[in-house]
């Protein structure tokens, strides 16, 4: 869902064969997952890129620059899977359970866009904290959908897939904190049955999310 990390090459690598804002970007956020955004610097972004400052200065103002279109590249892939899932003409719950599957095994296959999407984006300026508030409405207006499955969910608190989403970002933001997104596919199960159930009850959500 997020970057091509494929045989066994670091990001940087497997595009070092691409444009050179491409590789500025994958280098940024390289060098934000391992540095933190604030010790990041152009000069380190460019080492990892193998790239003059000349270069980064066609494509970026600053640093923030390019750590914000980094982001939207990133965020936009998210935002994409997100789309295709509320069009999807499948049952909701089927479609809740894919797109954390999705998101689960994409943050799992990429720790370095995790480590930043979960963590260092938090600490990088109003501009990128607005960027994934944005991102994730798409995913709450997913979730939203569940009120016609449920049948007090006309009661059901306004809040409640605000709510939801929430609580799923704050899971994923602990786990990169400890190094562990390789293991976030292992909570597709027990996530999906916590989007669920307030829509459901807990039979039903019980039994969707059990093998």
């Amino acid at each position: 869902m997020f970057r091509d990390t494929s045989a066994g090459q670091s990001p940087a690598q497997a595009t070092s064969r691409r444009d050179p804002r491409r590789r500025l970007l994958e280098a940024m956020i390289e060098a934000v997952a391992l540095r933190g955004y604030d010790r990041t610097t152009v000069s380190r972004v460019l080492s990892v890129a193998g790239l003059e400052e000349a270069v980064f200065s066609e494509h970026f103002r600053d640093k923030r620059d390019c750590f914000n279109q980094a982001l939207d590249e990133l965020i936009g892939h998210g935002e994409r899977v997100a789309l295709e899932l509320l069009e999807l003409d499948a049952p909701w719950a089927e479609r809740v359970r894919l797109g954390l599957e999705r998101l689960l095994a994409a943050l799992a296959d990429d720790p370095a866009a995790a480590r930043v999407l979960l963590v260092e984006m938090l600490g990088a300026g109003p501009e990128a904290c607005e960027r994934q508030r944005i991102a994730l409405r798409l995913f709450i207006a997913l979730v939203q959908q569940g009120r016609t499955e449920s049948a007090g969910g006309a009661q059901l608190p306004e809040q409640t897939s605000e709510a939801i989403v929430g609580g799923v970002v704050s899971i994923l933001h602990r786990r990169a904190l400890q190094g562990q997104t390789d293991e976030l596919p292992a909570l597709c199960a027990d996530l999906t049955y916590f989007a669920l159930l307030p829509y459901l009850d807990h039979e039903r959500a019980l039994a969707l999310v059990s093998p």
